[in-house]
């Protein structure tokens, strides 16, 4: 995939706006679809040569037209030739993440329920992500942030006319999570933004798409460069932040990714239904995971079922936020509402 394949961008109606910077629980009109935006798949015994014949011819038709009714805004750099099915391109929303604390690591570092001694006690391997890249599919990073001791970058941008730095804070709450030095599991990974929703923590499933895709290139550079004895690289992981309905062609990118030994952890979803309703955690290769409570319940938001593979501390925790370097905020889902500290 080329820099020409990042797809090209189209004015969104905001889903919701909010001043409290936290994520509402999802439903189903906030995964619309885009009217005149479609995502086509070729099978995938197509030479690449064929397909980009199809690219070719359309985009010559497109040229030739007063008004462009449709347009593709993607392009898969595989080998597809007969198209295999076409898809309404819709609009992906931020997966929330409940929040308020370390009690979340604590959690995850313990196979008992807590109790008074262990409830703020988080025991780590010091050198925990060590030579791992994680890739924050998400609303930016505020790389500047001090709990990342210089540790997180910005990768791409995938959205035209928005800042590559967190607009919303939710990415670099979602970064703060998993590596970050105070709040985070794995203290010593190096986190990537890969920029692919907005300041209202909505977009489209092909911009999602093209984060895939992006990464796809880095992880396949990245291994070429370990083999070559370069630098000491172990694995590549995408923290993918964001849900919608069902989308096959969502889900495929997303087990293609895996296939290329890609580790893709995404949200189960805060709409307490089904999962297997949404997409990607209706994706076979993902690992989808559940908000629990500190009472070791699923939290009533939280989408259950068949396709959740796990559940993880989700209901009010503590993290890095993007408005100084050193900014942290207790979200509450329940209550709407946020609080400095």
């Amino acid at each position: 995939m080329t820099d020409q394949d990042i797809p090209s961008q189209i004015p969104l109606v905001p889903t919701y706006t909010s001043n409290t910077h936290s994520v509402k629980p999802h439903s189903v009109e906030q995964f619309s679809t885009i009217p005149n935006a479609y995502i086509v798949v070729f099978k995938p015994e197509t030479d690449q040569e064929t397909a980009l014949i199809h690219y070719n011819e359309i985009e010559e038709i497109q040229q030739g037209l007063q008004r462009i009714f449709w347009k593709i805004l993607f392009k898969c750099n595989t080998d597809y030739s007969n198209v295999d099915y076409i898809e309404q391109d819709k609009y992906v929303q931020a997966a929330s993440i409940q929040k308020q604390a370390p009690w979340g690591l604590a959690r995850i570092s313990h196979r008992e329920e807590l109790n008074n001694l262990t409830f703020d006690e988080y025991i780590y391997e010091k050198d925990g992500g060590k030579h791992v890249k994680i890739y924050i599919l998400d609303t930016g990073i505020y790389d500047k942030h001090n709990d990342f001791e210089g540790r997180a970058s910005f990768g791409v941008n995938l959205l035209n006319n928005s800042s590559s730095e967190g607009d919303n804070g939710h990415g670099t709450h979602s970064a703060g999570i998993i590596g970050g030095n105070i709040y985070g599991v794995a203290k010593k990974a190096k986190l990537v933004s890969v920029k692919t929703l907005d300041e209202d923590g909505t977009r489209t499933v092909s911009d999602a798409i093209a984060g895939i895709h992006w990464v796809l290139k880095r992880h396949t550079f990245d291994v070429q460069k370990s083999l070559l004895n370069k630098w000491r690289y172990k694995e590549a992981i995408i923290a993918l932040n964001c849900v919608t309905t069902i989308s096959f062609v969502f889900n495929q990118a997303v087990d293609e990714g895996t296939h290329y030994g890609i580790s893709i952890v995404v949200p189960a979803g805060n709409s307490g239904n089904n999962a297997c309703y949404y997409s990607p955690p209706s994706a076979v290769g993902a690992i989808k995971v559940g908000a629990s409570t500190y009472y070791d319940t699923a939290a009533q938001f939280s989408n259950y079922g068949d396709c959740v593979d796990l559940y993880a501390p989700g209901q009010n925790i503590l993290s890095a936020w993007n408005s100084d370097k050193s900014a942290k905020y207790v979200l509450s889902e329940h209550r709407q509402q946020q609080h400095m500290l």
